[in-house]
């Protein structure tokens, strides 16, 4: 490990490589973390700022999942550093279900990939070895997808793009954090930078080379996922399986109702333990679902014959559940 790095074992919370005044900071940080859980890490960001502001470092953190899952992060990070919480995982609505997929033959397209985490994990040992391709639009976030890619074996690839539903278009990004970047200036923050467009039709190629599997894409593209899927056809014809966020703010669940009513496909949500599903049948259940507006909430949808039988497989375990 170089000396420009943390180093921050998962599985047992071990931190090497780190200085004294470093170490001071990293355990506030995990004690914030872990008093903040229960409250979905609400005030972590503003507690992870002071805590860095006051114990400085440059460094990187490496978070280690196994030999060869390894995702680096800023010290210091308000958004990332939640990891210090080793109880759950990042995101426990979709990694369990995205590794007991491990078995199965697909491609993982990561748009918004932000540093790449969900690229590490799906292209890992533990989830398959799935072939992945992380799209990221912020230039400070690439950089540490790229990164995140390199620490891995470059076993993952990446794009320095915005995805949209057509490709070659200049934008401007907006958002004041990193984890919060859009192409739509509500988001404020001011501009972040200028950066192209790029239309999923235009990964044909990608997938080809990849064998033409079916596909998992994950859209977490901050207001714009409508426009991305207006430029998805081609992967939409074969067998996808969408793994999306509603945002509790929205009220109207404009990409539920888009993919339910316009592209004919069924919708699904788990549980933060991974044994289950439940089918999203009536838009009251997404209201009663969005109890915090500050939360995103991971659904999946699909009409593929491929992915339905497993997302039914999950639904059937929710429904002896409730039984029992």
């Amino acid at each position: 490990m170089s000396s420009a790095t943390i180093s921050h074992d998962f599985a047992t919370g071990r931190i090497s490589g780190a200085g004294i005044v470093e170490r001071i900071g990293i355990e506030l940080m995990r004690t914030a973390a872990y008093a903040l859980a229960p409250f979905q890490f609400v005030g972590f960001s503003w507690a992870a700022r002071i805590v860095s502001s006051v114990f400085k470092s440059d460094k990187q953190v490496q978070v280690k999942f196994a030999d060869d899952c390894i995702f680096e992060y800023p010290y210091g990070d308000g958004y990332w550093g939640v990891l210090l919480y080793n109880k759950s995982t990042y995101a426990p609505d979709v990694e369990p279900y995205l590794k007991s997929f491990a078995d199965l033959e697909y491609a993982f397209i990561d748009c918004g990939s932000n540093y790449g985490y969900m690229s590490v994990l799906v292209s890992s040992a533990q989830y398959g070895s799935k072939p992945s391709i992380a799209i990221e639009a912020d230039p400070g976030n690439y950089k540490i997808t790229a990164q995140n890619s390199k620490l891995n074996g470059n076993r993952y690839d990446h794009l320095h793009n915005a995805v949209f539903r057509e490709s070659g278009k200049q934008v401007t990004l907006f958002g004041a954090k990193h984890e919060a970047c859009s192409m739509l200036e509500e988001v404020g923050g001011g501009a972040r930078a200028q950066v192209e467009t790029l239309a999923l039709n235009d990964l044909s190629g990608w997938l080809e080379d990849k064998g033409s599997l079916p596909t998992i894409l994950k859209l977490d593209v901050e207001g714009v996922e409508i426009d991305v899927l207006q430029g998805a056809g081609y992967i939409l014809k074969g067998d996808c399986l969408i793994n999306y966020e509603e945002h509790g703010a929205e009220k109207t669940h404009e990409i539920s109702r888009y993919l339910k009513d316009q592209l004919g496909m069924r919708l699904f949500l788990g549980d933060e333990n991974g044994n289950a599903m439940k089918e999203i049948t009536s838009w009251k259940q997404l209201d009663e679902l969005k109890t915090n507006p500050r939360w995103g909430y991971d659904l999946f949808a699909t009409s593929s014959k491929f992915w339905l039988p497993r997302l039914e497989e999950f639904g059937e375990k929710d429904r002896l559940e409730k039984q029992a």
